[in-house]
Formats: structure tokens, sequence, C-alpha cells
């Protein structure tokens, strides 16, 4: 292996002095890499005081940020996954022509429903907007919705409870919501086999332009084709959309 000579050790680290555990806990925290590879080189070559002053010019230049994966994780199905500021569990992608107490703009039209369980983990209400933005749709041939500019793929037509149809809004802290995230398409266009999911998480910051706190930045963490089935009814095998 370049750098060490034959026969010698390549995975022990060579002891030196600890730099201090909040600065450890600190660096891991971050996960950034830089950071770390900085932390496990023997102290010897610096000395305590000059490690802590590289990884002060470190993190002057975001060394210390968390990093950005390369691309999306892979979305698995029936797993919970956090979303800031919530829990989502994507179950199941299946599509039908009819759906109590929601109303196609075009008779002819059918719902794709993306069937998930969601939790606000955040401290306070979320209003349903940021909720739609957290789950999206791609890849899917004939959406009445248009893609935004903002939130990538494209946001449901609405977003309503499984028990009683109605819109999930505001989305209360600490509640466990079973949920459709509803797309209309196009009736002339086949029924989609497969659909692309799309899991954004938000960030909590000021406004840029008006300075009001909220929930910012949808950004895909986690990204999945799933299949997609007709939807059948609770005489068929005991559950609906």
């Amino acid at each position: 292996m370049t750098g060490h000579r034959t026969g010698a050790p390549t995975l022990a680290r060579v002891s030196g002095p600890a730099a201090p555990p909040e600065l450890r806990a600190r660096v891991r925290a971050s996960r950034s890499t830089v950071a770390r590879r900085v932390l496990d080189q023997p102290l010897q070559r610096f000395g305590v005081v000059g490690a802590v002053a590289l990884l002060a010019v470190t993190a002057a230049f975001g060394g210390l940020q968390e990093q950005t994966q390369d691309g999306p994780e892979e979305l698995a199905v029936d797993t919970a996954v956090d979303l800031a500021p919530f829990e989502v569990t994507v179950h199941r992608v299946v599509w039908t022509t009819e759906l109590p107490g929601q109303y196609l703009t075009d008779d002819g039209n059918r719902w794709i429903a993306v069937v998930a369980t969601v939790r606000n983990t955040s401290d306070s209400g979320v209003l349903g907007g940021a909720l739609g933005e957290a789950l999206t749709l791609a890849d899917v041939e004939g959406l009445v919705q248009e893609p935004g500019t903002l939130v990538p793929g494209v946001t449901a037509s609405s977003v309503s409870l499984l028990d009683d149809g109605s819109t999930l809004s505001p989305v209360q802290p600490g509640l466990t919501y079973e949920a459709a995230f509803l797309f209309e398409q196009d009736g002339s266009i086949a029924a989609p086999t497969s659909a692309t999911v799309l899991l954004q998480e938000h960030t909590w910051r000021a406004g840029s332009l008006d300075g009001v706190e909220a929930w910012w930045d949808p950004t895909t963490t986690l990204r999945g084709e799933l299949d997609v089935r007709e939807a059948v009814s609770d005489s068929d095998d005991g559950q609906d959309a």
C-alpha cells in the first residue's frame, strides 16, 4: 500500500496526545470528512494547539458543516425516515377513479395516491403546504399538476386523511396520521405501472425577503421507483387506497 513499508501495519493509529473531548464531539456531530481526517492524524505532528487552530481554519471554510450526499438515498417502503419537520413512512402507490370526498377536475381522470404514515416531529403545528412539498412524484406522464421551480417533482393536488377524506392541514406536533398524497392524472393517458417517489426535507430559517422564520428549502434526500397498482375496495381485500 502506498505510503507504508512492506509488512508494516496499515490500520493501526499512531498514538499521540488526544484532542479535547468537546472538539472531538463537535467534529463527529458535523460529519465533516475533512475535519475527521485532521482529527484522526497523530497530534504529535501538529501539537494539540496546532490541531485546534487547524480545525478552526477548516471550520471557517465550511469544514465542520455537514457534508452533502452525492445524491438521494434509495427509498424503501414501510420504512420510517426523518424529513424535517416530519417522519414519513411510504407504504404503497395505487390508482383509482373514485375517492370519497375528493373531486377530479375531469370525470375521466384518475387519482394516483401515495399512501403514507406521517408524523410531525417538530414542536409546533406545520401547515399542509410544507407537507405537500415533503413528498412529490416524478416520471409519471399526464399529471394535471405542473412541476414547480422550487420543489423537485410534482406536488400533490391534495393530501387527505384515509379515515375521513379531509385535508391534512395543519399537521399537529407529535400526532401520527394515515394519509394519501393525491396526484391527478389525465384519463386519456394509461395508468402508470411505476412512479418515482421523491422525499424532501426542509430547513427552519428566516425568509430571505421578509425575515419570517418557517420551513424552507425542500431538498430531496430519498427517491425510489415504486410499483403502481389499481386500488381495491374493502370488499376485495380489506384495504382501499
